[in-house]
């Protein structure tokens, strides 16, 4: 377990063990427990006097199973979703407690380590000169997510257009691209949903008496942007579902080329295999027995009747 202090002049102090923390907690502003054990949480709850409930019903579907507003204190959590080194989007629970002057939150892993250096820099700054307050925070908080979704989003679309260029230059198709489809369908699925998750969060907070007029109207600001990602995220379904759609009718037209393939083999041979059948039959009374030319004439009839189809394919285009 990871637990990193930040005090009210801004100071970051990481400590391993809850028992490291000062018991003057007057000077502390946030809280943040990461890679925690359900055992530690009964621990913040006694020294800081807070309720975790919050903590236990991230499973939960329903919303108020997200979102806690008691008289003193707020609480929330939303998937956050990530990009792995293997090109694979994966969501973290972040949850976020919010208790007069300090916030805490609690997640598996650190999900602030996804977020660009600059965004980080670029939201930090506007909030830099004002006093930490839940205020504050949230306005942080609103402002980086949402470009974090935006940014993750664009990373599916520039993924999916160069799946849609490299396969348009490929002959062969196989299951492998419908995967990588199917994939990236899988992805695009997770940031969809905890892009909604995160919206139903913010107009739930947008609600709340506990939260200053101007930072109401920060996230309704955030709730139309996110609105138009979320068109860009539908916009990723609709051009795989155009690129799955691609691979099916290439993978449909190999086959068809392999039958036509087939076809043409099995009528070239079949008539041949014919000829050579009758007079492979032996009969005592075949004319061509006796005559001179016999064999000629039968190699000259399997040759044409092999050659005669080909020409017949070639003309109805069947051969390129």
């Amino acid at each position: 377990m990871i637990i990193e202090l930040l005090d009210t002049n801004k100071n970051i102090t990481k400590l391993k063990s809850i028992d490291e923390i000062p018991k003057d907690l007057s000077g502390i502003n946030s809280v943040q427990v990461i890679n925690y054990a359900k055992k530690d949480v009964s621990a913040f709850e006694k020294l800081f006097d807070i309720d975790t409930t919050i903590l236990n019903n991230s499973e939960d579907i329903e919303i108020s199973s997200h979102y806690l507003e008691k008289q003193n204190q707020l609480a929330f959590n939303f998937s956050f979703p990530y990009l792995t080194p293997q090109n694979r989007v994966e969501e973290v629970i972040v949850s976020f407690i919010l208790k007069e002057k300090i916030m805490f939150s609690f997640m598996d892993i650190n999900f602030e380590k996804f977020i660009p250096e600059n965004k980080k820099k670029e939201h930090f700054d506007k909030i830099e000169s004002l006093p930490f307050t839940i205020d504050t925070f949230l306005q942080m908080m609103i402002g980086i997510v949402p470009d974090y979704f935006a940014d993750l989003t664009e990373i599916i679309s520039k993924n999916i257009k160069t799946i849609y260029l490299r396969l348009q230059k490929e002959n062969d198709f196989s299951e492998e691209g419908l995967n990588e489809i199917t994939a990236l369908k899988f992805n695009n699925f997770i940031i969809k949903e905890s892009l909604n998750e995160f919206r139903r969060i913010l107009l739930l907070l947008r609600k709340s008496d506990k939260l200053k007029p101007e930072v109401k109207d920060a996230i309704l600001l955030e709730l139309t942007d996110l609105t138009v990602i979320n068109e860009y995220v539908q916009n990723n379904f609709e051009r795989l579902e155009d690129v799955k759609d691609y691979v099916s009718t290439r993978i449909d037209l190999q086959q068809n080329r392999i039958f036509k393939t087939l076809t043409i083999i099995t009528m070239c041979i079949s008539l041949p295999m014919l000829v050579a059948g009758i007079y492979g039959m032996n009969f005592k009374y075949m004319p061509e027995l006796d005559w001179e030319y016999g064999y000629v004439f039968a190699i000259a009839l399997i040759f044409l009747c092999f050659v005669a189809p080909l020409i017949w394919f070639k003309r109805k285009k069947w051969l390129n």
